[in-house]
């Protein structure tokens, strides 16, 4: 039943997002234009990133960064949706009928995260024609699978947010507060080892590190299984954590008055 219950949660989502497309345009815009601008803004930095062991231009070391960014916002902007299903009556009528609550957090969840996903494949896509190069082309796999790990440990948090949140204001400046420090709070445009060390310190206590990290070495073909290992298991952690807190959360608050 919870599969099931999940799997109808799901599907609403993504019937949902279908029926978006300007949402969807209007994700995009960010990032493009960070991949855009900011990649041609800083190629002269190349001399900068290759001090420390990375070969490609600049647009091609933040081009993971790109799509962690695309991951991060789909993901953890997921959650806005819960707060209308609250507002608009759809969640009361959810709870009166037999479907637990932990399978509706979750299939919200993982509609968030491969929407995530979804979102990023087209980055990823504006990275490759702008003339990111890619080690094999096979590796899109892992990648997107990686993005879709990550994005359901942030969409926990998102998730987490419109539970406790009591207006939409207090959900807007809590995401805000946490989405774009996260990004910057780690090398997804330039190096740990140019960050000053208290800094670095901070950024590999980071999430979003560790996908940024592993994403970039798949992509430049320099993965080694140690690193790996480390990154995936961080990856792992951090959406069990999230996953099982923000089910918690969810089944304790949704019925509180919004």
């Amino acid at each position: 039943m919870i599969l099931s219950d999940t799997y109808t949660i799901f599907w609403r989502e993504m019937k949902r997002y279908r029926k978006s497309r300007s949402g969807i345009l209007i994700r995009l815009i960010q990032p493009a234009i960070w991949i855009i601008v900011i990649g041609n803004t800083f190629a002269s930095t190349r001399p900068l990133i290759q001090s420390v062991g990375f070969s490609g231009s600049y647009i091609e070391f933040m081009a993971p960064g790109v799509i962690m960014l695309t991951a991060i916002f789909t993901s953890i902007f997921g959650g806005v949706n819960t707060l209308w299903d609250r507002r608009y009556g759809f969640m009361n009528k959810a709870l009166t009928s037999p479907i637990s609550r932990t399978s509706i957090a979750l299939g919200k969840m993982l509609a968030i995260s491969l929407i995530s996903a979804l979102q990023s494949s087209l980055i990823l896509g504006i990275a490759l024609a702008l003339g990111v190069g890619i080690a094999n082309m096979l590796s899109i796999i892992p990648i997107m699978f990686i993005v879709i790990a990550f994005s359901l440990g942030f969409s926990g948090i998102s998730v987490i947010v419109a539970a406790t949140s009591k207006s939409q204001e207090t959900f807007w400046g809590v995401i805000n507060f946490l989405g774009m420090p996260l990004f910057m709070l780690s090398p997804a445009l330039f190096p740990l080892e140019l960050l000053p060390h208290w800094l670095a310190f901070i950024a590999r206590l980071n999430p979003v590190t560790y996908s940024v990290l592993l994403i970039r070495q798949i992509m430049t073909g320099t993965a080694q299984l140690s690193s790996v290992a480390l990154e995936i298991g961080v990856i792992c952690g951090f959406v069990a954590v999230m996953v099982g807190i923000a089910s918690y959360v969810f089944t304790r608050e949704v019925n509180k008055p919004f």
